[in-house]
């Protein structure tokens, strides 16, 4: 009888600290918004979606604008894939660049090691990124996938690089180095 009531407990215990953990992981993830400028059904749009760097935050090159037009901006922990934007027109998109590099830590057992980490710390910050862009891309063919991806390049600070590409083909439409 105790062995019974001993197991359910547990069982329970478990139950509800497996459910607080899906639940409490849950609330830290990045979603992805719908964001459309079509203005009616009967034009032509293509969709482009955006591939954060990282997933535990959002890093990479997120969606702002385009062509000025007044876009709201979007809610924490989330950013904007796919954009519906219109069909064959040349298209000039501002997009938000953020890249943080990783800061290493060498213990501060000794002076030396602190020293080491402040060092190479102020390398690591001289190679991250949080700025704005302007990304003309050609005109998108019709109900077409798109993606827009970014990468850090080497060296210190190392340039970016934002690529569009078709999603269907893999084809690179456009890729821009910026620094």
């Amino acid at each position: 009888m105790k062995q019974t009531i001993r197991y359910t407990i547990l069982t329970a215990l478990s139950v509800l600290s497996t459910l607080s953990c899906i639940l409490l992981s849950s609330c830290n993830t990045i979603k992805a918004i719908p964001l459309s400028y079509a203005e009616n059904d009967d034009k032509e749009v293509a969709y482009v979606y955006f591939d954060l760097y990282k997933k535990s935050e959002i890093s990479g090159a997120t969606f702002v604008t385009y062509d000025e037009k007044n876009t709201p901006k979007p809610e924490k922990l989330t950013y904007y894939s796919p954009v519906v934007l219109p069909a064959g027109v040349p298209i000039k998109m501002t997009l938000h660049l953020y890249y943080k590099e990783p800061r290493s830590d060498f213990g501060d057992d000794s002076m030396c090691a602190a020293c080491c980490t402040t060092v190479v710390n102020s390398f690591e910050a001289a190679r991250d990124v949080n700025t704005d862009i302007v990304f003309n891309i050609p005109a998108l063919e019709p109900y077409v996938d798109y993606q827009i991806s970014y990468r850090k390049g080497s060296g210190i600070p190392g340039s970016s690089f934002v690529t569009l590409i078709r999603m269907d083909t893999k084809e690179v439409i456009v890729e821009r180095e910026y620094k």
